[in-house]
């Protein structure tokens, strides 16, 4: 049985959902009459489950050059990406990964929650490293990842690579190595990834240089700025990209960008960003400035729970001993703070907490996150956005900032100078259909029925 599987998930989806709404006017009178009456409160789950299938989100389609809705369950997936046609149970990839989409979804519901109240937000290490491990993974199974390994478009070197990490592994097809690579990256405990030999070597570079060089910083849209989703952007990054021996293609990410509401983007950067190490030494060594420089990056705020036996935090213990590949910068970095951690008599644990602030945004620096999504766009692009006239905005300032703009976004332009000059006269029709002398509210009442077109 063919299923629809998500690369985006739908519970971050849901964060940009509109509801399809009629206005009906209903005068004070009769709204009085009605709160007296006593409503039904009880579970309706059928209800809900419906809703939930209808739930829609406001998309431009590139290649239809549509602006309309689209559903929230057909957007942004593509059938059986996790069907592993080699095990019995053909589905258990994608079972294992949703036990990891549920954990994280109620670690990001938290952080979005929080952020409406407060301006930081506590998250535990256990609850830290299944969100961490999981936006590399949604990254790392976008539509153009999958693609790449299902139709086998890689360069030179890397295709070479792949034949001979198949060979050794006994697997048939390109397509196999990326299932794989999610199956393990699932079933290994989050500080064993980047030791374990079943994932291609240069994803596990990857996994390494994200998930262990990196630092997360959550970053806040103000009340008038949102950021928007496309099909490629969960985890694209402005940085540095080259090419090295001549013609293997070379890329150091500066910012990872993980949107996850219109309000909040997680990203990910360097340890080279920690106001206490300093970005000299990295901008010096690649000739390159972040245009992200001037924005706060304060990491998060520790507080450990577990002590060690004393005899651990004297020098030539068995902790200092530990095996690590003094030739690995990330694994040196890694040993290096376990073994400061142990000299204070301090040992990792997976409810030790960090305390993230929310860094509030100008608009000028949520118009240019917007705009890296918008430069790494391709053809089959399908754009999520809140409001129209900030999207509107959004493109104006974007064809208008020649530094930036790599690629043409006319038709979308057009199509919402059109839709906002036609919703703008509705509303001035609307009103004038108000009786003069009569006092009148809202209410608002859901559609039933979502047009065919939907």
């Amino acid at each position: 049985m063919e299923q629809y599987h998500h690369y985006i998930p739908r519970f971050l989806l849901r964060n940009f959902a509109i509801d399809k709404y009629e206005r009906i006017f209903e005068s004070n009178i009769n709204q009085q009459k009605r709160k007296g009456q006593k409503k039904n409160k009880g579970p309706n789950k059928q209800k809900k489950k419906r809703q939930r299938k209808a739930e829609l989100l406001q998309t431009y389609d590139r290649e239809k050059d549509q602006l309309g809705v689209s559903l929230i369950s057909k957007t942004y997936g593509n059938p059986n990406m996790y069907k592993d046609i080699n095990n019995e149970d053909a589905m258990h990839v994608e079972e294992k990964l949703s036990k990891l989409e549920k954990r994280a979804s109620e670690t990001i519901r938290n952080i979005v929650k929080t952020s409406q109240m407060e301006n930081q937000v506590v998250l535990f290490r256990r609850d830290l490293e299944d969100l961490r491990k999981f936006i590399f993974i949604m990254n790392y199974r976008n539509g153009q990842r999958c693609f790449q390994y299902t139709n086998d478009i890689f360069d030179r070197p890397t295709k070479s690579m792949v034949k001979a990490f198949m060979h050794q592994h006994n697997l048939q097809r390109p397509a196999e190595v990326w299932l794989q690579n999610i199956r393990e990256i699932l079933d290994t405990p989050y500080s064993e990834v980047k030791d374990n030999q079943k994932i291609f070597y240069l994803d596990r570079e990857d996994f390494k240089q994200r998930m262990i060089d990196s630092f997360l910083i959550i970053w806040q849209a103000g009340e008038n700025d949102e950021f928007i989703i496309t099909n490629n952007g969960f985890g694209i990054f402005e940085g540095v990209n080259g090419v090295v021996f001549g013609e293997l293609p070379f890329q150091y990410a500066y910012h990872s960008f993980y949107v996850i509401s219109p309000k909040l983007i997680l990203v990910l950067c360097p340890s080279a960003f920690r106001k206490e190490v300093g970005t000299d030494h990295l901008y010096k060594h690649f000739g390159q400035r972040s245009i992200f420089d001037h924005v706060p990056h304060p990491a998060a705020i520790p507080k450990y729970v577990g002590k060690v036996k004393a005899s651990c935090s004297k020098p030539n213990n068995e902790h200092s001993q530990l095996k690590y590949d003094g030739t690995d910068p990330f694994e040196l970095q890694a040993h290096l703070l376990k073994m400061s951690l142990y000299d204070q008599g301090i040992e990792m644990q997976s409810n030790d907490t960090f305390t993230f602030p929310f860094v509030k945004l100008n608009s000028a620096t949520v118009r240019l996150i917007n705009f890296v999504l918008l430069n790494e766009v391709k053809p089959d692009l399908v754009l999520t956005f809140l409001s129209l006239p900030y999207l509107y905005k959004t493109i104006v300032k974007y064809h208008n900032d020649k530094f930036v703009v790599q690629q043409d976004f006319s038709n979308l332009k057009k199509k919402l100078f059109t839709t906002l000059n036609r919703t703008h006269k509705d509303d001035l029709h609307l009103r004038k259909d108000i009786p003069v002398g009569r006092t009148f509210s809202w209410k608002v009442r859901e559609m039933n029925q979502i047009p065919d077109q939907y």
